[in-house]
């Protein structure tokens, strides 16, 4: 009865033996009579595929991993497996009964949080693995709180388990072990077991060995993780095997390849004899996204050589941080991978759509709604009144489906009819979702309600109307597992006896659908291989690239949770869990890295991302260092990838169509071709440069002063005439002809069109209505402390400003109430005492500022209107314009006939100063100036109110008492005269410009915040072609 251990150095021949006794064992049908153990999934994945090559056909291949034995040996048992999903579920309800209890204090308000009951699960799984269960966890924890909360809930879990009858992963083990225990004859029809690539075992694996040990059958485990400075995680290993009875036998292999040596030397003080043909490569990206397009041209390069696809390998240190940009970056470059391409359940539209209809009996808000009305799979209205009503409601403040029915304005609309009947449907759809109710009841109503819209006939409509066959194939492929899920929740029905709120089962289905996935592009078995540190063990490939080498990643040794972390190392240990410190972390991480490394047999890249933040950067990881150090880093060849690496200078770096074309239009641009014709091969896209060149023409000619197709002149007669009758009798505000300096495609969209924005977030409090507030209460609140600010500011009476804070609160208060603003929330106190105070502190400053001139000043007038009653013009050249306008406020020299405009602002944000106004960019304060006419208007001012600041912007040189120190915006009589005479010019040549159809795109001015800058061509980035 054999027990050997065979310890060797990496890719020893033992493996190889292991193999081909295997392999012999299968031509002779005798796959039944032998077991064959692995670490992990994916070497069963490559032992089967290397078996089937070898043998063809054959019907037992008894590869196992010690999970699958344990599943083996209670089969025959009535449990039902519950997967992490059901177990979070599990102990929702556990929590619950426990808090009812009153058996929760430390834990109690973190209980119902998403976050803790997935660490719970994790912690007793974890404890589970050491195969302690919560009796002895009990008694042998600290007699704290923090401890002993987490046994009441373990065993409360274990006892609601037994009940439903359920097993978890963990569990399988406690009761394949409780079996062995009992009957060990499960193994006796075997002729010989075998165990490759490990070089620790889990406890209860551990523990499932020992008992197997104790049958007759023989058993031999293969280690090839031999050194002459073995790690300790190995040592600690090979000293419970003997305890075990395990025979040690060493294996020889006589040369180490250059990669295996580094493997067996690295972390150790041994030197490594060098290579003249040293390989090795280390790749430092600006980024994650940069660093795989490296990789990618790299394995291009080695698979034009000759080296297959499926000889090189992606060894991702950090996967999460990683995958999404690999598959991203992998088919751009159209290069196939060996793993699937996975997307969460919850992530696929059709899933969606089922939960806006529960969502929308859960929150009943204005989202929700239109969620609901959007949906496609699940229609309640045709694909146009769909779009017409989502864009009429988006415009409109509402909360519920009763406001809308009570809106007699939006009933009256276009689609009034056709939204009064949508809302009907919707209506009746949710008095068929219950509020509380079983789980089993919550199923059958998701089952109803997939029936009643007949998904699937509506999959096949999209299909015939988009011709999309990954589309397709993705939907049906969702419906597939979305059935499993319903089978998985009726299970449910088992754990949530009782009721429970419509919130907790979307809850519970939302956690489902995060974690399910589908396979939207399968992996290629001839694909580049994609593995991880765990994984790469056992394998050998001609090309190997390890990215994400940065000490902020890997290794990652961070504690894992609140519980198990490197301050609770002792208690843990004492109660029996297998939790490791920092250092037997570490030695373990270690060994992974060694047989990374060992794994290369011609190339090996070590990459990383800097990731640049400011000054800061990543460092690499001390691997990588380890490896520099013992390779010396000058023989390493040193790849730095920063930005310009997306447009290549090096035809031989080129990997795709897209980086030809950027190639090809970089050179001919930098005049780098001899021929003035580029000889462009057959694969290459024409139509591409085709719509580059016109996106080129239209910039050069809009630059044109010719007229050209681009200048946005409109030339048809009838608009032209609809434009003409548009202005008819028009009177011009400030702000209309402004819009058209700026940009007259703006103007054109907003002011003629009047293109709105589809706005997805309504603003309860518009600037629009805080402007109204403000100018409301400090208009009348100049007038009713007229005579104390008088008194104030020429120093008869101290004013006590502070006094008047009340009326002050009173009056926004009662403005606001006048828009119809709900403000008895708290956020609307916030508000209110933030305005009160920013008024309050700007008239303190105001006062002060008038107080301390030797020229007293005074406020005269308030909000005074211009071109109503009494018409204004814009007179050049016998052309009369005529404006309207209001000041928001006029003061007066005391004792002079002297006047000063101030408009309010409520920051300094985009003011605009006398470039602006000398640009024809702002009109606003020359036309109050001209508006007072015959008045000596001395000066012009911002009043910002949130910094409590006057901001003169054209101030008389007479004047200059007003601004100190400031020189700008002074100005004698000539050049105040000439600043007036280009706003009047401007104002004609606006007007003209408007009437003649003249909405060219180029602006003077153009806002990164516009509206409308998805929909102008106006700088548009190239790049989006190319």
């Amino acid at each position: 009865m054999d027990r050997i251990v065979y310890l060797g150095p990496y890719n020893n021949k033992k493996k190889r033996e292991f193999f081909h006794k295997s392999v012999e064992y299968l031509k002779e049908n005798k796959g039944d009579k032998f077991y064959y153990i692995l670490p992990n999934g994916n070497l069963l994945i490559q032992y089967r595929k290397a078996m089937v090559n070898e043998v063809e056909k054959t019907l037992d291949i008894n590869l196992f991993t010690f999970d699958d034995i344990a599943d083996r040996l209670i089969e025959d048992n009535f449990y039902s497996l519950i997967d992490g999903d059901m177990k979070e579920a599990f102990l929702v309800q556990i929590l619950a009964k426990l808090r009812e209890e009153n058996k929760l204090k430390y834990y109690k308000n973190i209980s119902t949080k998403k976050g803790f009951i997935k660490i719970l699960s994790n912690i007793i799984g974890e404890i589970k693995q050491s195969l302690i269960t919560s009796d002895v966890y009990l008694s042998k924890c600290l007699k704290e709180p923090f401890f002993m909360e987490i046994g009441f809930i373990y065993k409360e879990y274990e006892r609601g388990l037994a009940e439903a009858g359920f097993i978890d992963r963990e569990g399988s083990f406690f009761k394949s072990l409780e079996k062995l225990k009992k009957d060990n004859s499960f193994f006796n029809d075997l002729d010989f077991i075998l165990i490759d690539e490990f070089f620790d075992f889990r406890v209860q694996e551990m523990e499932l060995l020992k008992e197997i040990s104790k049958t007759q059958v023989p058993i031999y485990i293969n280690m090839p993780f031999q050194r002459k400075e073995n790690f300790s995680t190995l040592n600690n290993t090979l000293e419970t095997l003997k305890d075990l009875g395990f025979e040690i036998k060493y294996v020889e292999k006589e040369n180490l390849s250059f990669y295996e040596e580094i493997g067996s030397k690295i972390f150790t003080n041994s030197s490594i004899e060098q290579d003249s043909n040293l390989n090795i490569k280390k790749i430092v990206a600006n980024n994650n996204y940069l660093e795989l397009k490296k990789v990618a041209e790299e394995i291009k390069y080695h698979y034009s050589q000759g080296t297959k696809l499926e000889d090189m390998a992606i060894v991702l240190s950090n996967s999460n941080d990683y995958k999404k940009t690999l598959f991203q970056v992998f088919r751009e470059e159209e290069i196939p991978l060996s793993i699937d391409q996975e997307t969460s359940l919850i992530e696929i539209p059709i899933i969606k759509e089922l939960l806006y209809i529960l969502e929308l009996k859960a929150k009943m808000d204005k989202q929700s709604t239109i969620n609901r009305i959007k949906s496609n799979y699940f229609s309640i209205c045709n694909k146009e009144e769909r779009e017409a009503i989502e864009y009429i409601l988006r415009k409109t403040p509402f909360n519920t489906l009763e406001d809308l029915k009570n809106s007699e304005q939006l009933l009256a609309s276009t689609y009034g009819e056709t939204i009064e009947k949508t809302i009907e449907i919707i209506q009746q759809e949710l008095e068929l979702i219950p509020e509380i109710a079983l789980v089993e009841e919550y199923v059958k109503l998701i089952e109803t309600i997939i029936d009643n819209f007949s998904v699937e006939e509506k999959i096949l409509n999209i299909y015939d109307e988009l011709e999309d066959y990954q589309l397709l194939y993705r939907d049906f492929l969702t419906i597939e597992k979305f059935d499993n899920l319903i089978g998985e929740l009726k299970k449910l029905s088992k754990v949530f006896s009782k009721e429970i709120s419509l919130e907790s089962f979307l809850e519970l289905m939302e956690n489902y659908l995060q974690n399910e996935t589908i396979v939207e592009f399968e992996g290629n078995n001839k694909g580049v291989n994609v593995l991880t540190p765990v994984t790469t063990r056992g394998q050998i490939y001609k090309v190997v690239f390890v990215t994400g080498l940065s000490q902020a990643k890997y290794p990652n040794l961070l504690d894992e949770n609140f519980f198990f972390r490197e301050k609770n190392y002792k208690e843990l240990r004492e109660i029996g869990i297998d939790y490791k410190n920092y250092h037997e972390k570490l030695d373990k991480e270690s060994l992974l890295f060694s047989t990374v490394i060992s794994s290369c047999s011609n190339y090996l890249y070590l990459s990383y991302s800097e990731n640049a933040t400011g000054e800061e950067k990543d460092i690499p990881s001390m691997f990588l260092d380890e490896i520099i150090e013992k390779t010396e880093e000058c023989k390493i060849q040193t790849i730095n990838v920063d930005i310009d690496y997306l447009i290549k200078d090096n035809p031989k770096e080129l990997t795709t169509n897209k980086e030809l074309i950027k190639y090809y239009l970089k050179n001919y641009y930098e005049e780098e071709f001899t021929e003035e014709i580029i000889p462009i091969p057959d694969y290459i896209d024409m139509d591409l440069f085709e719509k580059l060149n016109n996106r080129l023409l239209c910039e050069v000619e809009r630059g044109n002063e010719s007229f050209n197709q681009y200048s946005g002149n409109i030339r048809d007669n009838n608009i032209m005439k609809d434009i003409e009758n548009i202005h008819k009798d028009k009177i011009y505000s400030i702000s209309y002809l402004e819009s058209y300096g700026k940009c007259p495609y703006l103007f054109l969209l907003n002011n003629i069109l009047q293109v709105e924005e589809m706005e997805r977030e309504l603003m309860d409090f518009t600037p629009l209505d805080r402007g109204i507030v403000i100018h409301e209460v400090l208009k009348n609140y100049y007038i009713k402390y007229k005579k104390k600010i008088e008194n104030h500011v020429l120093g008869r009476e101290i004013f006590d400003i502070d006094s008047t804070y009340e009326y002050i609160m009173e009056s926004i208060t009662n403005s606001m109430k006048a828009l119809n603003l709900d403000i008895e929330s708290n956020l609307w106190k916030m508000r209110i005492e933030n305005n009160a105070n920013n008024i309050l502190n700007f008239i303190k400053a105001d006062l002060d500022r008038m107080t301390k001139y030797k020229n007293k000043i005074l406020p005269l007038d308030y909000e005074l209107s211009f071109g109503w009653k009494k018409p204004f013009y814009i007179e050049v050249d016998g052309m009369k314009i005529p404006m309207v306008g209001k000041i928001d406020r006029i003061d007066k020299y005391v004792d002079e006939d002297k006047y000063i405009i101030i408009d309010y602002k409520n920051t300094d944000y985009n003011l605009r100063n006398m470039g602006h106004m000398a640009n024809g960019l702002s009109l606003q304060l020359p036309i109050y100036m001209m508006s007072l006419e015959d008045q000596d208007v001395v000066a012009a001012a911002y009043g910002i109110i949130s910094k409590g600041e006057m901001d003169f912007k054209i101030i008389n040189r007479e004047e200059k008492e007003l601004v100190g120190r400031k020189r700008t915006g002074i100005v004698n009589e000539e050049e105040l005269e000439e600043l007036l005479n280009l706003t009047r010019d401007f104002i004609i040549e606006y007007v003209n410009s408007i009437h003649s159809g003249d909405f060219s795109i180029n602006p003077k001015e153009c806002s990164p915040y516009c509206i409308y800058k998805d929909i102008c061509r106006y700088e548009e980035n190239l790049e989006v072609l190319i």
